[in-house]
Protein backbone atom coordinates (compact mmCIF):
# COMPACT_ATOMS: atom_id res chain seq x y z
CA UNK A 1 0.00 0.00 0.00
CA UNK A 2 1.89 3.26 -0.95
CA UNK A 3 0.91 6.04 1.14
CA UNK A 4 -0.15 9.73 0.15
CA UNK A 5 1.87 12.24 2.63
CA UNK A 6 -0.32 15.10 1.34
CA UNK A 7 -3.41 13.29 1.85
CA UNK A 8 -2.73 12.63 5.32
CA UNK A 9 -1.20 16.52 6.15
CA UNK A 10 -4.31 17.65 4.95
CA UNK A 11 -6.28 15.97 7.78
CA UNK A 12 -4.44 18.53 9.70
CA UNK A 13 -5.67 21.59 7.41
CA UNK A 14 -9.03 21.32 9.26
CA UNK A 15 -9.32 23.24 12.89
CA UNK A 16 -12.26 20.71 13.85
CA UNK A 17 -10.36 17.37 13.26
CA UNK A 18 -7.27 19.20 15.30
CA UNK A 19 -9.84 19.83 17.99
CA UNK A 20 -11.08 16.57 18.29
CA UNK A 21 -7.48 15.03 18.06
CA UNK A 22 -6.81 17.54 20.97
CA UNK A 23 -10.08 16.34 22.69
CA UNK A 24 -8.69 12.49 22.57
CA UNK A 25 -5.46 13.08 23.58
CA UNK A 26 -6.97 14.73 26.67
CA UNK A 27 -9.54 11.88 27.07
CA UNK A 28 -8.49 8.77 24.80
CA UNK A 29 -11.81 6.76 24.64
CA UNK A 30 -14.57 9.03 23.47
CA UNK A 31 -17.89 8.60 21.99
CA UNK A 32 -19.23 10.46 18.89
CA UNK A 33 -21.77 12.76 20.69
CA UNK A 34 -18.86 12.79 23.96
CA UNK A 35 -16.78 14.76 20.89
CA UNK A 36 -19.59 16.44 19.34
CA UNK A 37 -20.83 17.90 22.90
CA UNK A 38 -17.46 18.73 23.91
CA UNK A 39 -16.73 20.53 20.46
CA UNK A 40 -19.97 22.59 20.97
CA UNK A 41 -18.80 23.71 24.27
CA UNK A 42 -15.97 25.40 22.74
CA UNK A 43 -18.52 27.28 19.93
CA UNK A 44 -18.29 24.50 16.63
CA UNK A 45 -21.72 23.81 15.99
CA UNK A 46 -21.31 20.37 15.43
CA UNK A 47 -23.68 17.42 14.11
CA UNK A 48 -23.51 13.69 14.79
CA UNK A 49 -23.01 13.21 11.49
CA UNK A 50 -21.09 16.29 11.17
CA UNK A 51 -18.66 14.90 13.72
CA UNK A 52 -18.83 11.64 12.15
CA UNK A 53 -17.40 12.45 8.81
CA UNK A 54 -14.59 13.86 10.55
CA UNK A 55 -13.99 11.17 11.90
CA UNK A 56 -14.12 8.70 9.02
CA UNK A 57 -11.21 11.18 7.66
CA UNK A 58 -9.05 10.81 10.95
CA UNK A 59 -9.66 6.58 10.60
CA UNK A 60 -9.23 6.80 7.14
CA UNK A 61 -5.16 8.25 7.94
CA UNK A 62 -4.78 5.50 10.77
CA UNK A 63 -4.79 8.48 13.19
CA UNK A 64 -8.25 6.77 15.21
CA UNK A 65 -9.88 3.73 15.29
CA UNK A 66 -13.28 2.75 16.74
CA UNK A 67 -15.04 -0.10 18.37
CA UNK A 68 -18.56 -0.22 17.50
CA UNK A 69 -21.34 -0.93 20.10
CA UNK A 70 -19.03 -1.13 23.16
CA UNK A 71 -21.33 -0.63 25.65
CA UNK A 72 -24.50 -1.46 23.64
CA UNK A 73 -26.44 -4.19 23.04
CA UNK A 74 -27.25 -3.50 19.77
CA UNK A 75 -24.60 -1.77 17.72
CA UNK A 76 -25.45 2.09 17.99
CA UNK A 77 -23.29 4.85 16.10
CA UNK A 78 -23.62 7.32 19.34
CA UNK A 79 -22.21 4.41 21.65
CA UNK A 80 -19.19 3.72 19.35
CA UNK A 81 -16.36 4.53 21.05
CA UNK A 82 -13.19 6.54 19.24
CA UNK A 83 -9.59 6.21 20.60
CA UNK A 84 -6.09 7.53 19.44
CA UNK A 85 -3.50 5.22 17.47
CA UNK A 86 0.04 5.85 18.40
CA UNK A 87 -0.79 8.77 21.01
CA UNK A 88 2.89 9.37 21.20
CA UNK A 89 3.17 9.97 17.90
CA UNK A 90 -0.10 12.27 17.33
CA UNK A 91 1.49 14.79 20.16
CA UNK A 92 5.11 14.63 18.21
CA UNK A 93 3.35 15.19 15.02
CA UNK A 94 0.78 18.44 16.75
CA UNK A 95 4.08 19.67 18.32
CA UNK A 96 6.42 19.40 15.34
CA UNK A 97 3.30 21.40 13.21
CA UNK A 98 3.25 24.11 16.02
CA UNK A 99 7.01 24.52 16.27
CA UNK A 100 8.47 23.66 12.96
CA UNK A 101 5.51 24.95 10.42
CA UNK A 102 2.89 27.02 11.46
CA UNK A 103 5.41 29.30 13.52
CA UNK A 104 8.20 29.68 10.64
CA UNK A 105 4.83 30.48 8.22
CA UNK A 106 3.41 32.66 10.83
CA UNK A 107 6.83 34.68 11.22
CA UNK A 108 6.57 34.58 6.96
CA UNK A 109 3.01 35.95 6.83
CA UNK A 110 4.06 38.95 9.36
CA UNK A 111 7.44 39.44 7.71
CA UNK A 112 4.99 40.11 4.36
CA UNK A 113 2.69 42.69 6.14
CA UNK A 114 5.60 44.52 7.60
CA UNK A 115 7.17 44.08 3.68
CA UNK A 116 4.27 45.50 1.72
CA UNK A 117 3.71 48.33 4.51
CA UNK A 118 7.66 49.38 4.61
CA UNK A 119 7.37 49.59 0.46
CA UNK A 120 4.83 51.50 0.18
CA UNK A 121 6.45 53.89 3.06
CA UNK A 122 9.33 54.03 1.05
CA UNK A 123 7.26 55.13 -2.20
CA UNK A 124 5.59 58.07 -0.11
CA UNK A 125 8.52 59.30 2.19
CA UNK A 126 7.98 61.93 4.23
CA UNK A 127 4.26 62.52 3.36
CA UNK A 128 3.89 59.32 5.65
CA UNK A 129 0.64 59.94 8.03
CA UNK A 130 1.06 59.05 11.94
CA UNK A 131 -1.43 55.91 11.37
CA UNK A 132 0.95 54.80 9.21
CA UNK A 133 3.75 55.36 11.00
CA UNK A 134 2.48 53.44 14.16
CA UNK A 135 1.61 50.31 12.20
CA UNK A 136 5.26 50.40 10.71
CA UNK A 137 6.63 50.73 14.01
CA UNK A 138 3.85 47.70 15.72
CA UNK A 139 4.97 45.85 12.72
CA UNK A 140 8.65 45.95 13.16
CA UNK A 141 8.15 45.56 16.84
CA UNK A 142 6.49 42.19 16.09
CA UNK A 143 9.42 41.06 13.42
CA UNK A 144 12.13 41.58 15.83
CA UNK A 145 10.30 39.73 18.47
CA UNK A 146 11.74 36.60 19.22
CA UNK A 147 9.13 34.16 18.21
CA UNK A 148 8.97 36.07 14.64
CA UNK A 149 12.62 37.05 14.21
CA UNK A 150 14.30 33.34 15.00
CA UNK A 151 12.11 32.35 11.79
CA UNK A 152 13.30 35.00 9.75
CA UNK A 153 16.22 34.58 6.66
CA UNK A 154 19.18 36.42 6.47
CA UNK A 155 18.15 38.55 4.04
CA UNK A 156 14.80 39.12 5.67
CA UNK A 157 16.88 40.30 9.07
CA UNK A 158 18.87 42.96 6.54
CA UNK A 159 15.35 44.04 5.20
CA UNK A 160 14.53 44.65 9.16
CA UNK A 161 17.35 47.07 9.81
CA UNK A 162 17.08 48.68 6.88
CA UNK A 163 13.45 49.88 7.23
CA UNK A 164 14.46 50.29 11.07
CA UNK A 165 16.61 53.18 9.71
CA UNK A 166 14.45 54.35 7.52
CA UNK A 167 11.80 54.77 9.92
CA UNK A 168 14.42 56.86 12.08
CA UNK A 169 14.90 58.83 9.18
CA UNK A 170 11.42 59.62 8.47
Amino acid sequence: MEVDEWKILSVFENEVRVKILRLLLESEFRSLSDIAEELKKQGWKMTLSGVLKHMKELEKTGLVRHESGVFAKIPDARKTIYFLEGRERIERVLQQLENNIVDPLRAGMIFNETAILAREVQRIGYKLIEKDRRCLESLLVKCESRDVYTHLTEDEKKKLKLWRMMMSII
